[in-house]
This record gives structure tokens, C-alpha cells and sequence, in this order.
């Protein structure tokens, strides 16, 4: 008789020690120890996403950066998808499919020309009121870049918050769905109620 109250006390005791702790830990129904380390690493990795995404739009072409300046033309040759020029001594690269390419091969040793650079590169090229690369082709062609740029990471960031949105329906339900679905999104170590089998 002594042994059955005390198994009987024993669960009990663990049975309210688990009300006492599932109502400390509403989040996830108290399905899950400590729900905070989810939540902490789901939103770091969204703030990695973000941060990316704008650390990338800001390597693109930024007002701030323009300098108008006229220099000399010495030479250019072609590397892949770009045109390098050799201008006043330093080179400068320029996207070879918004050029002039006829106009710039055309141009001999010497020539001042009028140019809009961006850090190594050279976004508007003038000589002898011809327009040899339009800065208005470059803008719409990085912006373009940033468009493309910006819907990829608004893939990445949709893809994380359904798998997020996933994740807390499963900790949720966790007590009531199979086993392998759990698996696969919580380890069994971190439930509280065991999933079924």
C-alpha cells in the first residue's frame, strides 16, 4: 500500500512540476525547452538575409561617389564583358554592351575627354559632343541589378519566414503529429511531450 502512494505522489508531484512549467512557457503550447533559443536563432539568421541584402545595394552606383572631371585618353583594350580604359594614367572599367565601341576604338592617344567616374569605374563618357556611354544607361542598368538583386532576397527571406511559420505550427502541435515530421524540424531532446510514433 506505502509503495503504491508513493509512486502515485511521485507522479503527482511531476505532474504539476509540468503544469507549473507549461504555464511559465506558454510559447510553442510548452512543448518545447527553451523556446527563446528558437526564436533567437530564427531571427539572427533573418537579420543575416537582411543585413546581406543591403550590404549588396550599397555596392552598386551611389550619387555620392560620381566626380565629373575631364581626362586624358591613352588606350583601351577589351576583358570580357568589360572595356578597360587608360585614362590620364589609371584605368577605369566600363560595361562594353552600353558603350559606344565604335566610337571609344575609334578614339587615337591624346584626346581630353569629359567623363563622369564612380570609384574604378567610368559611368558617362563625352568627347566632342558625342556621348560614347550615357550615365542614364548606367543608372537603369544598376537599377536593374538592385531590382534583380532585391527579389532574390525577398525569395530567401519568404522561403525562411514559411519555414519559421512551419516550425512553430509543428512545436505547437508537436504532441499530436508523427514522429519524422517533428524530426524534421525540432530534435525530440528539446520537446517536453513525446511526439507519437
Amino acid at each position: 500500500m506505502g509503495r503504491k502512494n508513493a509512486a502515485r505522489t511521485k507522479k503527482r508531484i511531476y505532474r504539476r512540476k509540468m503544469r507549473e512549467y507549461n504555464t511559465r512557457s506558454r510559447l510553442f503550447n510548452g512543448n518545447v525547452r527553451s523556446p527563446g533559443e528558437f526564436i533567437f536563432i530564427w531571427a539572427l539568421i533573418l537579420a543575416y538575409i537582411v543585413g546581406m541584402w543591403i550590404f549588396l545595394l550599397n555596392l552598386g552606383l551611389n550619387k555620392r561617389d560620381y566626380v565629373r572631371t575631364n581626362l586624358i585618353y591613352e588606350g583601351s583594350y577589351r576583358k570580357e564583358d568589360r572595356i578597360i580604359l587608360t585614362l590620364s594614367g589609371e584605368e577605369y572599367r566600363a560595361w562594353a554592351s552600353l558603350c559606344d565601341i565604335d566610337g571609344i576604338y575609334a578614339l587615337k592617344g591624346g584626346e581630353v575627354l569629359s567623363v563622369i567616374t564612380a570609384k574604378n569605374d567610368v559611368i558617362c563618357i563625352n568627347y566632342d559632343n558625342k556621348v560614347l556611354l550615357s550615365l542614364e544607361d548606367c543608372e537603369r542598368d544598376d537599377a536593374d541589378g538592385k531590382k534583380s538583386m532585391s527579389l532574390i532576397f525577398g525569395i530567401f527571406a519568404a522561403v525562411w519566414l514559411i519555414f519559421v511559420a512551419a516550425s512553430v505550427w509543428v512545436m505547437c502541435n508537436a504532441h499530436r503529429l508523427p514522429l519524422w515530421l517533428v524530426k524534421g524540424f525540432v530534435k525530440p531532446e528539446y520537446l517536453t511531450i513525446p511526439p507519437k510514433k
